[in-house]
């Protein structure tokens, strides 16, 4: 009887649910996954997805743009993305934000999967999920278990049709300014343990990417940036021929208030800066 359930609930319900579903962050992951056929292709985490202004990029460089960063994701998340947009379509540029603590720094990768957890039946996906856990797989089994975080929220989607804003071309920017009160003071450390298997994905994401002209950006940060966290990085450009853009610590950025709207996320205004800033650098 559970076994039946789950799939008709899960494989027969919930994946008619989520496939239809054009609003809001899901639908959001629909077009990336199913849909998404511009030139120029951002990925990263919410530091992507609030920092690249998709239309500036358009207009400035005439060609599509599409921001496909996602809030908490890293390099695994944005290979798997990818993948599934290279079975139909090869872009012209792909940016990968670089965030150390999701691109390269060792931490539980398992929090990576959650968006492609609806996309396991895609061939190109699933060897991504053993590569980072073998007992996934068995797990994966259960359709309700792909959808265990999120069937509530697709279901109200669904039935309203509205949802959280899934931004213009990908991008949403972050509206107000910092307030220094709620800044935290981060800790300075002397080594930093890098994840091999984020360093893997660093280079099948370039393989991947074989086509395209792939840039490597670091994008501002109010707080400045360590830059030893970005070494293995530098190492793998360097041998690999890829352009890494840095402006974690650049002037015009670090502790300039008015660009920020929290220590690690630019405001509106930052963003189109950055964006123009970034627009100048690739023009080069």
């Amino acid at each position: 009887m559970v076994a039946c359930a789950d799939v008709v609930i899960g494989h027969g319900c919930f994946d008619y649910i989520t496939a239809h579903i054009r609003v809001g962050g899901q639908g959001r992951d629909n077009y990336i996954a199913n849909e998404s056929k511009e030139d120029i292709l951002v990925f990263g985490s919410s530091r992507a997805v609030h920092h690249y202004n998709s239309k500036m990029l358009e207009d400035s460089l005439g060609m599509t743009c599409y921001n496909c960063g996602e809030d908490g994701s890293g390099i695994i998340l944005s290979y798997g993305r990818l993948s599934m947009i290279k079975e139909r379509h090869q872009p012209r540029i792909i940016i990968q934000d670089v965030n150390p603590n999701f691109d390269l720094i060792m931490n539980d990768n398992h929090k990576y999967l959650g968006q492609l957890k609806v996309h396991y039946d895609k061939k190109c996906v699933r060897p991504i999920f053993d590569d980072v856990d073998k007992t996934e797989k068995y797990k994966l089994m259960s359709y309700l278990y792909r959808y265990n975080s999120r069937f509530l929220q697709n279901l109200i989607t669904y039935c309203t049709n509205w949802a959280n804003d899934g931004g213009v071309k990908g991008f949403r920017p972050m509206n107000g300014r910092l307030d220094k009160l709620k800044l935290k003071e981060r800790d300075a450390l002397d080594n930093y343990v890098f994840d091999s298997l984020k360093l893997y994905y660093v280079n099948k994401f370039i393989d991947l990417a074989e086509g395209a002209k792939v840039v490597f950006v670091v994008s501002p940060i109010w707080y400045g940036m360590d830059s030893k966290q970005l070494e293995p990085l530098k190492v793998i450009c360097n041998e690999r021929g890829i352009d890494l853009i840095d402006f974690s610590n650049d002037t015009k950025y670090v502790h300039n208030d008015k660009y920020f709207k929290d220590g690690a996320h630019l405001n509106a205004q930052g963003a189109d800066e950055f964006t123009k800033d970034l627009i100048s650098v690739i023009n080069k």
